[in-house]
C-alpha cells in the first residue's frame, strides 16, 4: 500500500506535525509515504529533512483543478494506495484526483480535526459520496459535525482520539535554571498558540490571584501575533507578575519543558476538539488543569486524573492552580493516575493501531 498525505496550511502547526509523526510510524511499518503540501519552504524542509517525498502543488481548495490534475497524474500511476486528506477542501481535491486518474484502486479518507457543524450543501453531499472514512477527533467533534444534519453514510464515521508521539529517552531540561527561577519553584505551564481564543488573559488573571504564594511560577510558551504578545505582557505587568511569569516564545522541542513542570494548563474558552497539550503532560506523568467545554472531557476525569473548570472564569482557574501548587500528595495522586491512562488507552500505539483501520 501507498499512501498519500495533503498538507495545505501555510505554517507549520499542530496539523502538520501530526502528518510528520503518522508518516514516520507508517514508514516505520514498512508503507510509502508521500506528502502532497504547498511550496512552502519551512514546511517542505521540515519533511524533506525526514525523509519522506514530497510533492508541491497549489492546494488552493474546492475549485483548483489543476492541483487535481498534477496529483491525479501521481496517484493513477500507484496502483493500490490511500489519499489521506487533513480538512474539506483538500478532500474535494483527493476525491477529483481520483475521478480524473480513474485508478479504481484508490481509497479517499480524510480526518477532520475541527469542532464544526456540517455543511449539508449539494457539493458537500457531493463530496460525502466520494469519501470511503471520515475520522474525527473526538466525540465532541462528530456530535458538532452531526448537528446540523448533513447528508451523509453514517457508516463512514469513525472517531480516533489524537495522540503524540514520545520520543525514547526523553530528559527534562532544567527549566528552573534556564530562566533563573528558584529551586524550589512550582511550575505551571501553558504551551500552545498565544491567542485569545486559549484563554490566556483569564490564566493570567488567575495567576495574579496566586500572588502570595511565593513558590508559585507559570510559564508560557508559544507565540502569537505582535499585538497580542504585546497585550500578554502589559497584562503581566500590570498585574505585578513580572517576576513570576515567564514568556519563553517558541521552542522546537516542547516536550522536555513539559517534563519539568509540575503541571499542565488548558484555559481554553473555544471547543477544541481533541487537544493534545494536556496528553503531553499525562504523558510525563503531570496532572493538567483543564476547561470543561472540548474533548479533553473524553480523557480528562475531574479529581481523577486533572482537574476541570469552567472557561473563562478565573475564580475557578485559581482555586484549582491553587490546590495543585499547595499539595504535592494531590499531584502525586493526578499525576500518577494521568499517566496510567495516557500509557493504556492515550498512546500513540493505540492510535496507530485505531487509525490504520481507516485505509483497508
Amino acid at each position: 500500500m501507498k499512501i498519500f498525505h495533503i498538507v495545505s496550511n501555510k505554517e507549520w502547526g499542530g496539523g502538520e506535525q501530526y502528518v510528520y509523526d503518522l508518516c514516520q510510524r507508517q514508514r516505520a511499518d514498512g508503507i510509502d509515504v508521500q506528502i502532497f503540501c504547498k511550496p512552502i519552504d519551512t514546511i517542505v524542509n521540515k519533511y524533506t529533512e525526514a525523509g519522506l517525498r514530497v510533492e508541491t502543488l497549489p492546494l488552493k481548495g474546492a475549485l483548483d483543478v489543476k492541483s487535481a490534475w498534477r496529483m491525479a497524474a501521481i496517484v493513477g500511476q500507484a496502483g493500490p494506495c490511500v489519499i489521506h486528506a487533513h480538512n474539506f477542501k483538500d478532500a474535494f481535491t483527493a476525491c477529483y484526483a481520483r475521478r480524473l486518474c480513474r485508478n479504481r484502486q484508490v481509497r479517499v479518507v480524510m480526518c477532520r480535526h475541527l469542532t464544526r457543524k456540517g455543511k449539508n450543501t449539494l457539493l458537500y453531499r457531493w463530496l460525502y459520496r466520494q469519501l470511503d472514512c471520515l475520522v474525527f477527533d473526538s466525540r465532541l467533534s462528530e456530535d458538532m459535525f452531526l448537528s446540523t444534519g448533513p447528508t451523509i453514510d453514517r457508516g463512514k464515521l469513525r472517531v480516533v482520539h489524537t495522540s503524540i508521539a514520545v520520543p525514547e529517552g526523553l530528559q527534562a531540561v532544567d527549566v528552573r535554571r534556564e530562566y533563573g527561577l528558584p529551586a524550589d519553584s512550582i511550575i505551571a505551564m501553558y504551551h500552545g498558540r498565544l491567542d485569545p481564543e486559549k484563554g490566556l488573559d483569564t490564566l493570567v488573571e488567575a495567576a495574579g490571584m496566586l500572588n502570595d504564594n511565593p513558590r508559585f511560577r507559570l510559564i508560557l510558551v508559544g507565540r502569537g501575533s505582535d499585538e497580542y504578545t504585546s497585550h500578554l505582557k502589559q497584562l503581566i505587568s500590570g498585574i505585578g507578575l513580572a517576576d513570576k511569569v515567564v514568556l519563553t516564545g517558541f521552542l522546537r522541542s516542547i516536550l522536555p519543558y513539559v517534563a519539568a513542570a509540575d503541571f499542565g494548563i488548558l484555559a481554553s474558552t473555544v471547543r477544541e476538539g481533541c487537544p493534545l497539550s494536556p496528553q503531553e503532560y499525562m504523558s510525563q506523568g503531570h496532572p493538567v488543569v483543564a476547561t470543561n467545554n472540548g474533548g479533553q472531557r473524553e480523557y480528562i476525569v475531574d479529581g481523577e486524573n486533572g482537574l476541570l473548570v469552567d472557561p473563562g472564569d478565573a475564580t475557578q482557574l485559581a482555586a484549582a492552580m491553587r490546590r495543585l501548587a499547595e499539595d504535592a500528595a494531590l499531584r502525586q495522586r493526578l499525576g500518577q493516575q494521568a499517566k496510567a491512562d495516557y500509557d493504556s488507552r492515550l498512546n500513540y500505539e493505540h492510535f496507530y493501531e485505531q487509525i490504520s483501520k481507516i485505509y483497508v
